[in-house]
């Protein structure tokens, strides 16, 4: 493994775990939203939104170590049948053409937006609400960081398959 591979697998590890942290936090505040509208007909709109927060960043951070994993959903109809060279160079050629354009794309088209969001520190537009939808939206270029990382990652170990 390059080091290249090790630093990027590395923050993807980090990045999961903080992911399974900012889980069972999730769990244990939907419960608590839960039993407390339940049984003292009390609610709160910014722990709503707190658990709105939670749930983003789960999905936007997680995308990279889905992809990471090849736990995505994919339709192997047709490339169950290739060889595994031929699988490696098919996927080295949708990464180049597809997989690092989209995820630099993402970084370009929010960063207008987040810096925007930042400069007025953008809060909910729901009274009671977290005042830090600029955070939230941070979470935009910032997957797209990372889906670019494991994008290079992937390219990286593609070659290093090619080349055994």
């Amino acid at each position: 493994m390059s080091p290249i591979s090790f630093i990027i697998n590395k923050i993807l590890e980090i990045t999961v775990t903080l992911l399974d942290y900012i889980l069972l936090f999730m769990i244990f505040l939907l419960t608590y939203i839960v039993l407390a509208r339940y049984f003292f007909s009390w609610g709160n709109i910014a722990s709503q939104e707190l658990v709105m927060y939670c749930h983003a960043t789960i999905f936007m951070l997680g995308i990279s170590y889905t992809l990471k994993e090849d736990s995505h959903v994919s339709i192997d109809i047709f490339s169950r049948k290739y060889s595994k060279t031929l699988k490696i160079k098919i996927n080295l050629f949708l990464n180049i053409i597809f997989l690092i354009p989209i995820s630099l794309f993402f970084i370009y088209i929010s960063l207008d937006m987040v810096m925007n969001s930042w400069a007025i520190y953008e809060g909910s537009s729901e009274a009671g609400g977290l005042n830090y939808v600029y955070l939230l939206k941070s979470l935009i270029p910032l997957t797209g960081v990372l889906i670019f990382l494991t994008g290079l990652n992937k390219i990286i170990l593609g070659f290093s398959e090619l080349g055994k």
